[in-house]
């Protein structure tokens, strides 16, 4: 740190250096088994792309081994699913709906610049879903999604498909939007403060015998929402009365 301070300009052992907070990872991801799998047919994912495994935070440094243990496991897993399953038929029709969405904005025009409308996006989550967040700010920023998500449909991208970083950046902000209004949705489904989730309206930890993850899904232009209880197969946390008793117990103390 010390060296990529000096890089820059800053000297740590001199001066002060601003520290300020940033967008690291995401706690969740697609649902996957012991094995990798998803569900769906074909699927696997490791590391910080899946969900579950560090629960409502993570600590610094376990996304490499997060990366190392999984990806290990996927790749033993999917050689195995490889070498015993057939090849898939192709749905061309299927193929050919893809590259029309996706290569849509190349007959847009009159549209608005796709990387200002990434900016405004980035923006929005920071000030609406960063890292106080309240029923008010969540809900301004679901509406908001939606409009810019429209927004970005109609961004034109110049030049042809080859080497084309306007065009990635298309691509990008498209999925980029699909994932911030899953994140809005979660955190107005979860009125509590848990981990990473902070609510100024729910500032306090819900019932930890009733600990829940939330499932979103698309289908089609629609999202559907669900929850289910975590599972506690080795360590369960103690019912929410004795943590209150045993926090009012190290507060007398201190005392």
């Amino acid at each position: 740190m010390v060296e990529r301070c000096r890089d820059v300009g800053f000297d740590l052992a001199r001066e002060a250096v601003e520290v300020s907070p940033t967008a690291h990872y995401i706690m969740g991801g697609v649902k996957i088994d012991t094995t990798c799998r998803s569900n769906l047919e074909g699927l696997f994912v490791a590391g910080e792309d899946s969900c579950g495994v560090h629960g409502a935070n993570r600590l610094g440094g376990n996304g490499v081994a997060c990366s190392t243990v999984f990806g290990g496991m996927a790749g033993d897993h999917m050689a195995a699913y490889i070498a015993n399953c057939e090849a898939p038929t192709a749905s061309m029709p299927q193929a050919r709906d893809v590259i029309t969405r996706i290569t849509a904005p190349f007959g847009n025009s009159g549209g608005e610049d796709v990387y200002e409308l990434r900016d405004e996006l980035k923006a929005l989550m920071w000030e609406q879903v960063g890292l106080v967040r309240h029923a008010s700010g969540l809900e301004a920023a679901k509406k908001a999604l939606e409009v810019l998500q429209q927004r970005a449909q109609q961004a034109p991208v110049r030049g042809g498909t080859r080497l084309n970083a306007e065009w990635q950046e298309w691509l990008n902000l498209d999925s980029m939007c699909t994932v911030s209004q899953m994140i809005v949705a979660s955190a107005l489904a979860r009125e509590e403060s848990r981990g990473s989730h902070y609510r100024s309206d729910f500032s306090e930890p819900g019932d930890d015998a009733v600990v829940h993850n939330i499932y979103l899904q698309w289908d089609g232009e629609r999202m559907r929402q669900w929850t289910e209880p975590v599972v506690f197969s080795r360590l369960k946390p103690p019912p929410l009365a004795a943590k209150i008793a045993e926090e009012a117990y190290f507060a007398q103390e201190g005392e």
